[in-house]
């Protein structure tokens, strides 16, 4: 809907990716016990399937980045202050929850505002 009703727009998106793994499926197997079933899980398989969707839902350009990634690009200095704040003693696990979300972001239009050029 928001990709055909403005002629200049950006979507954000904060979901659930790489849920084929082990780890999605465990996932996705806890939230069914709790009778809570992720609808549209299926385009949830990849950063590239997440793109994907956008694209072909009218958006003229699509990202999608892992939190693992985006966490690993912050200042380090940012990042001691974030793990100061509680200690983490299971980092692997917080590893492969942030590989199992990501951000994605599309635009359509909006040349004159450097949409397209937006990065992380």
């Amino acid at each position: 809907w928001a990709a055909s009703s403005f002629d200049a727009a950006m979507f954000i998106n904060y979901e659930q990716v790489n849920m084929d793994d082990r780890f999605g499926q465990i996932m996705i197997e806890n939230l069914r016990r709790r009778q809570c079933d992720l609808a549209g899980v299926q385009t949830c398989k990849s950063l590239e399937s997440q793109k994907e969707r956008l694209l072909s839902n009218g958006w003229e350009t699509a990202s999608a980045v892992d939190m693992m990634e985006l966490y690993s690009k912050l200042p380090q200095a940012e990042v001691s202050r974030i793990e100061s704040l509680e200690f983490l003693d299971e980092m692997e696990l917080l590893e492969q929850l942030m590989q199992h979300y990501c951000l994605c972001w599309a635009t359509r239009g909006g040349h004159e505002l450097g949409l397209k050029e937006i990065t992380y």
